[in-house]
């Protein structure tokens, strides 16, 4: 599979199995020009698991990754309960985070109550990610659960409670740092928040893609859409 892949990567635990990533292209030149690969060459490698309740069609989880100004900015959304209207909630604060990508945490947060009113409203973590200063800056409302893991160190990001689109009554971001090979981790509560990373000795060294499949994995809960975005800093300080 190696020798195959254009891209592999493993993972291994005993008594937590095997978990591989690989990427095989019949067209390696067509393979370079995806949007995906444009984001690694912007020096940010992002892996993403998002899956709707089992037996829904549509997922009331939503994410969205933006480069601008030099900077990028993440978002994971919760649409209140699941189906459908979910999906619209969802959808909603997509398409509002795609109008103005460049404006701060703060006020992409506020930007999303306003999107989500028509909508039966949801949860969002948004965190904006200076990579060449290695800074970030992040804000949320609801249960979606943010961790920026530094090597050897974990720390949780602060939401404040509320409904986007009908109850705020907090805004505020928080900035941490973010330097290299520094991981973002947002996941919405379909994710069960007792995961650690101690938990998984090696893993943080693999492709985002794969830890966020891991986490998914094992931290699902069955009742509830989930999602998991993993995002690493893979630029050095300008």
């Amino acid at each position: 599979m190696r020798r195959l892949a254009q891209r592999f990567d493993i993972w291994s635990q005993p008594g937590r199995g095997t978990v591989l990533r690989f990427e095989a292209w019949p067209d390696v030149r067509a393979s370079a020009e995806r949007p995906s690969d444009r984001m690694v060459q912007a020096r940010l490698e992002v892996g993403v698991v998002c899956v709707p309740l089992p037996g829904e069609t549509a997922c009331g989880d939503a994410w969205a990754v933006h480069a601008t100004s030099g900077q990028h900015v993440a978002m994971v959304v919760d649409g209140l309960g699941h189906g459908p209207e979910a999906a619209s909630a969802a959808h909603a604060a997509r398409r509002a985070l795609a109008l103005h990508p460049e404006l701060p945490p703060r006020d992409q947060v506020a930007s999303l109550h306003q999107a989500l009113r028509p909508t039966r409203g949801g949860a969002a973590s948004v965190a904006t990610l200076d990579l060449g200063r290695e800074t970030g800056s992040f804000c949320g409302v609801g249960n979606v659960s943010g961790v920026v893991r530094s090597p050897g160190k974990s720390r949780s990001l602060v939401s404040h409670n509320g409904t986007l689109g009908h109850q705020l009554r907090k805004v505020q971001a928080f900035d941490f740092p973010f330097p290299y090979d520094a991981l973002l981790v947002l996941h919405s509560d379909g994710i069960a928040t007792s995961w650690r990373f101690d938990d998984y000795p090696g893993i943080e060294a693999r492709h985002p893609a794969l830890i966020a499949a891991v986490l998914y994995r094992d931290h699902r809960r069955s009742a509830d859409d989930a999602t998991v975005l993993v995002a690493r800093n893979r630029q050095r300080r300008a």
